[in-house]
């Protein structure tokens, strides 16, 4: 099975530098773990003060933050497809100075976590802070034998903040014609090579 990367990416989009206020720290949004209750109620977004050209809104908006911010219409795909193992935290767009213009987005987290990566053949930089843990993916290698076949989303067991989706799911977002969207063959993936 192929199995995909997706980025946020356009070259006129706005773009986030910073969770809402009150928001878990920024770290807990690649464990992999429901955050639905630590998740403010009503929280808010706006473009970056340092892109003040960048106005337009995607289905998959750019962010400094390494969260999956997306539409409904995302949500709307996952649902259909009976994805269940993600959670949306709905939030609020607001352009750069915090006037609302987009409604129905929020952050797709991810729960749980396959093991994924082939740690003997692919390419990788080990953090000197985790342990366990990739901080730079120079070559992956999947270990697709050792992934649930009906995993259509999840995080990656040593890189919790590589999300990665089947052919299935991207073949249903390309077909629902969601923006912003890039897709990255997963196998091969060197981050350092994407822009």
């Amino acid at each position: 099975m192929n199995y995909w990367i997706l980025k946020a990416e356009s070259a006129d989009g706005g773009i986030i530098d910073a969770l809402p206020k009150e928001s878990p720290t920024q770290w807990k949004f690649n464990a992999g773990e429901p955050l639905g209750r630590q998740f403010p109620s009503g929280g808010k977004v706006s473009f970056s003060d340092h892109f003040p050209d960048r106005r337009k809104v995607y289905d998959f908006v750019r962010n400094t933050v390494g969260v999956l911010l997306v539409s409904s219409r995302v949500k709307q795909v996952l649902d259909a497809l009976k994805v269940e193992n993600v959670e949306f935290l709905p939030l609020t767009m607001c352009d750069h100075q915090w006037n609302p213009i987009a409604e129905g987005y929020g952050i797709l987290n991810v729960l749980g976590a396959q093991d994924a990566i082939d740690m003997e053949k692919s390419k990788y930089r080990m953090s000197n802070l985790v342990k366990t843990d990739i901080a730079r993916m120079k070559s992956l290698v999947l270990t697709e034998n050792q992934i649930d076949p009906k995993a259509d989303i999840f995080r990656a067991k040593h890189m919790m903040e590589l999300i990665l989706v089947s052919g299935r799911v991207l073949e249903a977002l390309e077909k629902a014609g969601v923006t912003g969207l890039k897709a990255l063959p997963a196998n091969g993936y060197n981050e350092m090579a994407v822009g």
